[in-house]
């Protein structure tokens, strides 16, 4: 069985870049009250994965129209 499913094609495109994004904001995180760099990397990446999921989610919605 895969390791992830897809409901798009849009979302296939996208999904091992997501799954890399939240590893590295996983990192960042381990760090981010100490150190500005991981602070500052952390809060980008995650800013950056609400933009892209929304952007999935407006492409998605095309589809559907």
């Amino acid at each position: 069985m895969p390791k992830r499913t897809f409901t798009t094609e849009v979302r296939k495109d996208w999904q091992d870049m997501i799954a890399q994004t939240l590893k590295a904001i996983d990192r960042h995180a381990k760090y981010r009250y100490t150190d500005e760099f991981h602070a500052r990397s952390y809060y980008i990446l995650k800013q950056y994965l609400v933009d892209l999921k929304s952007w999935i989610h407006v492409e998605e919605e095309k589809l559907n129209d």
